[in-house]
């Protein structure tokens, strides 16, 4: 697994995750999880390689993007839990992530993730045209 139960200490208290998911085996959470994972990569897997990225274990992870897997995760359980008493924190923390990952993915922020391979790079397209614009303004 990419993220553990020990990673949410620095951003929930316990009695939150319990509030979320009550669950022995934190079900809940681990959906959120994949989700979150799955919502990353949507956005960085034409630049970088996310399935390196999320098979990391341990210390061997970008912690930015324990992070944020982590708060798009609790973004999506207080979704599912009670979407009218989240947290202003927690939505603000949720739209940082995907200012961060809108900026990554199109290339305006670099980082220190391993790039994908050549085969499935799609970044960087230019489409260029000998012929002048057309405007039909009038």
């Amino acid at each position: 697994m990419f993220i553990t139960n020990d990673d949410y200490d620095l951003q929930a208290r316990e009695e939150i995750l319990q509030l979320l998911d009550g669950t022995a085996d934190k079900s809940i959470l681990r959906i959120a999880e994949r989700m979150a994972t799955d919502q990353i990569g949507q956005y960085i897997s034409g630049r970088y390689d996310t399935e390196f990225i999320f098979s990391r274990q341990g210390e061997d992870r970008n912690y930015f993007i324990v992070m944020i897997t982590i708060d798009i995760a609790l973004y999506h359980a207080w979704s599912k839990r009670a979407p009218r008493k989240m947290p202003e924190l927690r939505a603000q923390r949720y739209q940082d992530a995907l200012d961060w990952l809108k900026s990554v993915g199109d290339g305006t922020i670099s980082t220190g993730l391993p790039q994908a391979p050549e085969d499935e790079y799609q970044g960087d397209i230019l489409i260029q045209s000998k012929y002048k614009p057309n405007v039909n303004k009038y």
